[in-house]
């Protein structure tokens, strides 16, 4: 994978691998012991996608792990039920 500053990231748009516009990125929080992304934090016009609903600011939060690919948008693959419901989210 190659690398992507994260000033690349704020404000692009979110789209799913099978076509839905999902919002604009906000935010992505990370472990800071490992340096891995845990979360994408997205700004949407939408109450829910995936069955996720947005928090208590509006957004929504998704598990990095959905990323699929970053060029002039960032695409992230639709998540099994396990992926958003089991331990890939992060309380906000």
């Amino acid at each position: 994978m190659r690398t992507v500053l994260a000033n690349q990231l704020s404000n692009v748009r979110v789209v799913s691998t099978d076509g839905r516009e999902v919002g604009t990125l906000q935010n992505i929080t990370l472990d800071t012991a490992t340096g891995e992304l845990q979360t994408i934090v997205i700004n949407s016009e939408v109450q829910e996608i995936f069955g996720v609903e947005r928090d208590s600011d509006g957004d929504i939060r998704l598990p990095a792990s959905l990323i699929e690919s970053k060029r002039d948008h960032l695409t992230i693959q639709p998540p099994t039920e396990q992926s958003v419901a089991g331990g890939d989210t992060v309380d906000s």
